[in-house]
Order: structure tokens, then sequence, then C-alpha cells
């Protein structure tokens, strides 16, 4: 099963409805760590249909979604947020003790608009990058493990 992480889109729509329309046939689920919230309100207008997730990044103001989030997906926790409550400007120690601590298989977040993934600690983290600068990760989570792609337009 596949996933699309998208964050950062900060007002680029036509590229987050290019990923968006790229992945629409293979993507289970569309997950946004937030700062472009009304971005991503357009395209669950356009596309009422998909299967999505979201949390509320700090340029998202007066959102009524969470800062973070865990769900489960193919049977591993994925937990995900924008990033800054975990101060990840400054460092990934402290996302990388809560991901742990939670017992995540999976960690995303964003915020820096720097795409970064690795597998440590038990556990894969991955920031996508920026939909604005053309940035988007994609994780396919299958019986043998899970694959960290980072994707660009």
């Amino acid at each position: 099963m596949r996933m699309v992480v998208l964050s950062d889109s900060h007002n680029a729509r036509k590229n987050l409805f290019e990923i968006v329309e790229m992945h629409l046939d293979d993507a289970d689920l569309f997950i946004f760590l937030g700062d472009g919230e009304k971005d991503f309100d357009e395209i669950l207008l356009s596309y009422p249909a998909i299967r999505y997730e979201r949390v509320s990044g700090n340029c998202d103001w007066s959102s009524n979604y969470p800062p973070s989030k865990a769900i489960t997906f193919n049977g591993k926790k994925v937990f995900f947020t924008h990033g800054h409550p975990y101060y990840v400007k400054h460092g990934y120690e402290m996302i990388k003790e809560h991901a742990k601590n939670i017992g995540a298989d999976i960690c995303l977040f964003g915020h820096t608009h720097i795409q970064y993934s690795e597998y440590c600690d038990g556990f894969s983290i991955m920031n996508p990058g920026s939909v604005r600068n053309g940035k988007y990760g994609m994780i396919d989570v299958l019986p043998s493990g899970v694959m960290l792609i980072e994707c660009s337009l």
C-alpha cells in the first residue's frame, strides 16, 4: 500500500494539484502535514473521494485540525505532525524520541522544507520537503517492509 506525503504548499496550489493528480490511481492515502490548509481544502473540493489525513502547521492560523496525529496504515503505526511542536528546525532529537516512545513504525514531519528520510532506532522517519518547491514523499508499506521515496516534480 502507498501513501503520498505532502507538506508546506504555502499557496503553491498548481504544484499540489499536479502531485495529487499524478497519484490518484496509485495512492491509498494522502497525508498533508500542514502549512497550506486552504490549498489542501481545494484538493478535497476537487477530489472528494480521496482518502486523506491531515494536521495543521504553524502558518495555518485558526485551524481546527490537530498539530499531530497517529494512525494505523497497513499494520504500521504512523505518527505525523507539521514539526514545529518538536522544534525540528533545531534538530530531530525531540521528534525521534517521541516517535520511539509511542512505538511508531513511521514518523512524518514537515516545517523545514528540506527532504530527509532515514531508518533509525527501529522506525522510518521522513520529511517530504516543501510542495512549494516541488518536493514530496511516497511511502510504500509492504509485507517485506517500509520503503521511503523522496520525490520531485
